[in-house]
């Protein structure tokens, strides 16, 4: 019998889970310094719960618990922490800076159905100088990290949703269109807007892409006022982003994401030789409205897994995880030696204990460089 693990997921062994975590304690401590403060949210909640974040409820892992109440196990952090702020911590100070960092589950998240990410939620400020905060936290995390020549590009959930509302297109239609966006298939945008005979300013939005200066050659291209206005939205967000000083930014006009709670900016961050996104995020204004507490919020997930990828050490040398010290005795040295150890423990030294005798070799190999 093979006792394999399960579709989706992965063992993370010896040295690489001793990574792992410094990766994370990295970013926990990036967060810190930034004001963020530290939540945990269970692993598993009512579907009803988790679902008021996303239309769609496929993508989740969902059982019944005794009483018959359909659970899930989170696929997502925004909507537990959005569910926190709007109760638990309803009474905070705002903004309310909040982090996060675990695992989650999806039934389709590329080859992985197990998964980690950190990330922070800024809930009660809508403007654009935390829009900004978060776009560099996200950027000035990648650098900690030392992810080199990461890219960003940000877009707005406006632009697509105004350019739809002003196509005389279809609610199916529209539908289609945000899909083939989605998926960047513009051939089949094409193909769809030269049936309907209509919304021709979609095939505009691939080719919407570039600098800052990107943005005045929408505002000639797009008939949309919506649209129109989300371009204001972004020239405000780059300008309050200008003292952090990050030029590593592009802008994006038909970005799509598929996460239904995003209202205005969102972006992604891409790696060399990485064919995902390495961070994400944008803002969700009506998010916390649907637990009663309607408040404005914008925040970023990085993906663990990923810098993992980005990171992959050239050597199985870097992932040694091996003690500093081993303190040999023999029968009547016991006593000394587990006192001695303690004291090195104390001190931040990390100790193993070996007993002289037939297996002392495969305890000075262990503990070879």
């Amino acid at each position: 019998m093979l006792f394999e693990i399960p579709e989706g997921t992965k063992d993370f062994l010896l040295g690489e889970a001793k990574w792992k975590n410094e990766i994370e304690d990295l970013l926990q401590k990036k967060l810190r310094a930034w004001g963020y403060r530290q939540v945990i949210t269970p692993s598993y909640e009512y579907l009803t719960t988790l679902s008021q974040g996303e239309e769609s409820r496929l993508d989740y892992f969902s059982f019944l618990s005794e009483n018959g109440a359909t659970l899930a196990l989170r696929n997502d952090f925004t909507t537990p922490i959005a569910r926190i702020a709007s109760i638990a911590l309803a009474e905070e100070i705002r903004p309310l800076r909040l982090f996060y960092r675990g695992n989650l589950f999806r039934l389709k998240h590329r080859d992985k159905r197990e998964f980690w990410q950190a990330g922070a939620e800024l809930i009660g400020d809508g403007s654009r100088y935390a829009d900004a905060e978060i776009l560099a936290l996200a950027m000035s995390a990648l650098d900690e990290l030392g992810i080199k020549d990461w890219g960003l590009d940000i877009g707005h959930r406006k632009i697509l949703q105004g350019v739809l509302e002003d196509s005389a297109l279809s609610k199916k239609a529209q539908k289609q269109a945000e899909a083939l966006l989605l998926q960047k298939d513009y051939a089949g945008l094409k193909a769809l807007v030269e049936q309907e005979k209509t919304g021709y300013d979609l095939l505009l939005l691939p080719s919407l892409r570039g600098q800052e200066e990107i943005l005045e050659i929408a505002k000639t291209k797009l008939a949309s006022p919506k649209a129109k206005e989300a371009l204001g939205e972004i020239e405000e967000i780059l300008k309050a982003l200008k003292p952090y000083g990050y030029k590593q930014i592009n802008i994006d006009l038909a970005m799509v994401k598929d996460l239904s709670y995003y209202t205005g900016m969102f972006f992604e961050c891409y790696a060399p030789g990485l064919a995902g996104i390495i961070c994400t995020g944008g803002r969700y204004d009506q998010l916390l409205a649907n637990f009663n507490h309607s408040e404005p919020a914008v925040g970023l997930a990085i993906g663990i897994d990923e810098i993992m990828e980005v990171l992959a050490p050239s050597s199985q040398k870097s992932l040694l995880d091996i003690p500093d010290l081993c303190l040999v005795y023999s029968e009547i040295q016991y006593k000394e030696a587990v006192i001695e150890a303690e004291k090195k423990r104390q001190t931040g030294f990390a100790v193993v204990l070996a007993k002289k005798g037939p297996h002392l070799p495969q305890a000075k190999k262990y503990l070879e460089l």
